[in-house]
């Protein structure tokens, strides 16, 4: 399957403005969620799994449905996995931080600089900009989603079972005991899936932050996404009968085609799940300073294409930050209660410091984890045991359950240019496996405090 190249992703950026002023997607148009079921729909039918070649046949059309309850467990799994994982890493993700390249205290009434570098890129530090001032901020990031709990995209192995089938008289029809899985002969028939997945968003955060009091900022983050998603699978059915076959996606029985094949792609863009914030420097010292943080995410996305989780979210966060010269360690120390049917409230831990290294130029390090609370509410199928002709289990599908936790460090830099605004160029990298994630994610911004 192709892949996208990064200078056409830059250029979705326009379609996903576009989006935002126009509103929801024309009539007709596919969303991602259907999009990704499509790559289990074969042979032209309408439900993924469904075996139109038995179906079409009066001796064999009772077996085009046997895999559909297989089916509705795993896909299932995977789509809730997909609608979870895809809107959290777009409605979390760090857009920037509240943190203006200045800060200031008021001293008789005169604003005095409260710090020397121009502050991290995603963490927060407590110090507020200021009453009355203003900083604006834009970022982009470019996220290309690689694994799925450790296992590639683009080697995803899904196997459905047959059915367990049972009625009155299909002991004395096949010579056994139906209420064994394996009885009849036919439920051993099993269908490998590989499935290949290309999943990229495009995140261009628009931010300002307002100096309410001089202890109090509010600030907004807007995001716009582009996401495009594309995938092929291969179906392969394994037949254990002899003679005749039961289940095929065409043909006859003596001749049936056992393998299919599904190709789908789609593009989504819009608005995604807006954040205001509210940040309060509750205590002001030397050498160290604390302060809070309120979010609030609002369902501005739309959940159907991965946009946003569909119900409202926020988090609380606790702040320290300290100072020494140019050097500013920071941590914060948070819980999120993540909207949507299938989310999990999170605990998030930053750690780091930004570091002046000359009067132009900062550097900032981070370390960034997410610890999802409770149990993970998707898990995949487990082992399934057949108990006849003889007892074995079989496997469902490479990805494990895990619980999902997320580590990410962060490098960046902060250039200050003459007229006053801030380049911010930053790296994030995945050092962990857990949940969806992407490989190392640039993002690219400009700050200004007029």
């Amino acid at each position: 399957m192709p892949r996208t190249s990064a200078g056409p992703r830059a250029r979705l950026l326009v379609p996903a403005a576009a989006a935002l002023l126009l509103g929801p997607p024309a009539a007709g148009a596919q969303s991602l969620q259907e999009t990704l079921n499509d790559l289990f729909v074969f042979g032209g039918g309408d439900n993924p799994l469904f075996l139109g070649g038995s179906a079409g046949l009066p001796e064999t059309q009772v077996h085009g449905d046997h895999f559909i309850p297989s089916e509705s467990e795993t896909n299932g799994s995977l789509l809730e996995f997909f609608n979870r994982a895809i809107s959290a890493n777009i409605g979390s993700f760090p857009l920037s931080s509240t943190v203006s390249s200045e800060t200031f205290t008021f001293v008789g009434g005169i604003p005095q600089a409260s710090t020397n570098s121009f502050g991290p890129v995603f963490a927060e530090r407590a110090e507020t900009i200021g009453r009355g001032r203003l900083n604006a901020a834009v970022n982009y990031s470019r996220l290309g989603f690689k694994r799925i709990r450790g296992v590639d995209l683009d080697d995803v192995q899904l196997t459905f079972l047959h059915s367990n089938v049972d009625f009155p008289g299909c002991d004395e029809a096949f010579g056994g005991d139906c209420t064994l899985f394996g009885v009849p002969q036919f439920e051993n028939d099993q269908i490998d899936l590989a499935l290949d997945l290309d999943l990229e968003a495009d995140l261009l955060a628009l931010s300002t932050t307002f100096g309410l009091t001089d202890r109090v900022d509010l600030s907004l983050a807007v995001p716009i996404v582009q996401i495009d998603l594309a995938g092929s699978s291969l179906a392969t059915i394994s037949p254990t009968t002899q003679g005749e076959t039961a289940h095929f996606f065409g043909g006859t029985p003596e001749s049936p085609i056992l393998e299919a094949r599904a190709q789908a792609s789609e593009q989504a863009g819009g608005l995604g799940d807006i954040a205001a914030r509210v940040k309060a420097h509750l205590v002001r010292s030397e050498p160290w300073n604390f302060g809070v943080l309120g979010e609030l995410r609002i369902p501005t996305g739309r959940e159907e294409d991965f946009l946003g989780t569909g119900d409202f979210g926020g988090r609380g966060l606790l702040i320290v930050s300290g100072r020494f010269g140019d050097f500013a360690p920071h941590a914060n120390a948070g819980y999120e209660i993540v909207g949507g049917a299938v989310g999990s409230d999170e605990v998030g831990l930053v750690a780091g410091f930004d570091h002046r290294l000359a009067e132009w130029v900062t550097l900032a390090v981070d370390v960034l984890g997410v610890f999802p609370v409770g149990e993970e509410k998707v898990t995949f199928p487990e082992r399934t045991r057949i108990e006849a002709p003889f007892s074995r289990s079989i496997r469902r599908t490479n990805i494990p359950n895990r619980r999902d936790e997320q580590v990410d460090g962060s490098l960046g830099f902060k250039f200050r240019t003459g007229a006053g605004i801030v380049i911010v160029t930053n790296v994030l990298v995945p050092m962990n496996q857990g949940g969806l994630r992407t490989g190392v994610i640039p993002t690219f911004g400009l700050e200004y405090a007029p």
